[in-house]
């Protein structure tokens, strides 16, 4: 099972400054925390499709953890089959990597993997992983750091050979910094994102993924054979090319079961009888499934790949067409109306063409368009993060728009010539000049999907099918009390308080801001999502739109500190809590309470969170 995903709303997740990971022990300063953090955010702020994620990715985690197991890779590195391929079986990227664990061709079959017209093991859950394993033993016989081999599998051995200190290699710790590798950091990301919500015996309740000997026969048999449609089947087995299984070595057929459908045992040789699928009898909290709702389509596109949400937009959103309401990354900004040009934008901000033209790097094909933001002041020389994977239909102009960097000194930190244009998946450098020994790079961009896969359609059908049967009222002569396992599964339906004030409560508005979300508003102010969306008469697919209001029920004391702004200071040599205090004109209690400190100790680079009026 897993924990409540409502808990998450509540309680936003901290890096710690020591993490273990693959048994490294890696220590974490305040840049790296930051970056790590931007990073969480992007995963866990859309709570759907964290939740589809999580699902998915329980559905196929037992065979992962399975052959982590027995080919000795330590499990930390199933994260990485979330970080790479997100469960996805025939997920593809840019650069043409396939499957669960984003192998080329040539790589996929340099590690024994078959990928012909009859086979393709790369969309295989089992044959993929067991590649993944032989590459990161390999690289690990080398670095004898698991952390370094983590890192090889983006660079490749050779690359991170040349980037890394001789110090690392067999090395029990290591110091995670602003210039450590993003790779590493996007990773920690994923595990604490994820550690408490999938593996080790979670499951979906309503289905699971299991395993059918398929050897010589064709799947047309194997689905009347374990009663399955041959439809059904066939999206779970694409690794398949043809009708007719190979007979010339062992081929696990993936087969879904749900609710209460029995898995198929074969009695053969040398074969354990299926087991019932595992479930956890930790002391994870009950899950609870999102609003029926939210299964229903993809209204949104997963964030990921990049640190932060940038532009970083701040001011008065609401008045962006005006000039010296909005600052992007720091910077004051304007918004372009939709049918104007660079003429009238200069007569309304009072900024002369050729300084529009100048902080705005609008020069060649970099053509002035309306309905878009523009700097009017000069943009800075370097980035406030490391780096920035390309996306798809971005140029180097948008990244250097989005980020606030010059568009030559990206160019120069990247080592680009004037006329190059950075493929999709390029990793540029934002903040420093990429050393001439460190190649160029490239991670991973999935290419957008225009069906439903598989795996998600299952989880969506099995859903909606459970909430309409929860739904029919059975006569009272008909109630059984459920069992303890249901009982383990399940939880009752949260009764959503009514939108009314209290003695204890108040009503408050929140005026959405830009990309704002309905978790980062549930964040905000310790309210659940279904809240949210009850008392407003909203669905997830609605999304948020900048400036709508959203009525919100919160306790007193929480609304009396509604408006105030958030900010981390970074203490200094020689500051104390008293001092701190004068320099927000808050109280030395309200610090101490606002970040969980019992005593008055300090420590220079210890972060404190602020809340000022704006």
């Amino acid at each position: 099972m897993m924990a409540s995903l409502s808990s998450l709303a509540q309680a936003p997740m901290n890096v710690p400054s020591t993490i273990t990971v693959a048994g490294v022990k890696l220590k974490i300063n305040n840049e790296a925390k930051k970056e790590i953090e931007q990073t969480l955010d992007l995963l866990i702020r859309s709570q759907y499709h964290f939740q589809l994620k999580a699902d998915r990715s329980n559905l196929y985690m037992h065979f992962v953890e399975d052959v982590l197991k027995k080919e000795g890779i330590p499990d930390d590195f199933k994260y990485l089959a979330i970080q790479e391929g997100e469960f996805i079986s025939d997920a593809v990227s840019t650069s043409n990597a396939v499957g669960f664990w984003q192998f080329k061709k040539a790589s996929a079959q340099e590690l024994g993997l078959r990928v012909d017209n009859v086979v393709d093991e790369r969309k295989h859950i089992i044959a993929s992983t067991i590649g993944a394993t032989k590459y990161l033993k390999r690289s690990n016989f080398v670095f004898d750091n698991w952390v370094l081999s983590l890192q090889s599998y983006l660079q490749g051995l050779t690359g991170t050979q040349r980037s890394v200190a001789d110090k690392l290699y067999g090395a029990k710790s290591m110091n995670i910094t602003g210039k450590s590798h993003w790779y590493i950091k996007k990773f920690i990301a994923h595990k604490l994102a994820f550690q408490d919500y999938v593996g080790e015996g979670r499951k979906h309740p309503e289905v699971s993924l299991n395993e059918f000997e398929g050897k010589g026969r064709t799947l047309r048999q194997v689905s009347k054979d374990i009663k399955v449609d041959y439809d059904e089947l066939k999206r779970f087995n694409k690794w398949l090319n043809q009708s007719q299984i190979p007979g010339d070595k062992s081929y696990k057929v993936i087969y879904p079961t749900k609710g209460k459908q029995q898995i198929i045992a074969q009695n053969r040789d040398n074969q354990k009888p299926a087991t019932k699928p595992k479930t956890n009898t930790g002391t994870n909290r009950t899950k609870r499934r999102p609003p029926v709702s939210a299964q229903a389509g993809n209204a949104f596109r997963p964030l990921e790949g990049n640190v932060g949400v940038y532009p970083q937009m701040t001011g008065n959103i609401s008045r962006a067409y005006d000039a010296g309401q909005i600052k992007m990354n720091g910077i004051p900004a304007v918004r372009a109306r939709a049918d104007e040009n660079i003429q009238s934008l200069s007569r309304r901000t009072g900024l002369s063409m050729k300084k529009l033209t100048k902080f705005n790097d609008i020069a060649g094909n970099n053509r002035f368009k309306g309905d878009t933001y523009y700097y009017l002041k000069n943009k800075k020389v370097k980035g406030k993060v490391h780096y920035h994977v390309v996306q798809q239909n971005e140029t180097l102009w948008s990244i250097a728009q989005d980020y606030g960097i010059r568009l030559n000194k990206l160019r120069q930190k990247n080592r680009m010539a004037e006329s190059d244009q950075p493929k999709v998946g390029r990793v540029l450098w934002l903040r420093f000049i990429r050393p001439q020994n460190i190649p160029v790079e490239y991670s991973n961009v999935l290419v957008a999907r225009e069906e439903v896969s598989a795996e998600d359609r299952l989880i969506t059908e099995a859903s909606l099918a459970t909430a309409v049967e929860r739904s029919v009222e059975k006569p009272k002569a008909e109630e059984v009390p459920p069992s303890k396992e249901e009982n383990e599964v399940f939880v009752q339906p949260k009764t959503i308080r009514p939108l009314i004030a209290t003695e204890t409560d108040s009503i408050v508005v929140h005026k959405v801001k830009a990309k704002e979300t309905f978790f980062a508003i549930s964040r905000i102010y310790g309210v659940e999502i279904d809240d949210i969306l009850e008392w407003n008469q909203l669905s997830i697919q609605d999304g948020l739109e900048v400036n709508q209001e959203i009525k919100l029920l919160v306790p007193k004391a929480k609304a009396e500190v509604i408006g105030l702004e958030e900010v981390m200071h970074e203490v200094k040599v020689g500051e104390t809590l008293w001092s701190i205090s004068k320099l927000y004109n808050v109280t030395v209690e309200d610090i101490k309470k606002w970040n969980d400190k019992e005593t008055n100790e300090l420590s220079p680079g210890d972060r404190l969170k602020i809340l000022k009026r704006p």
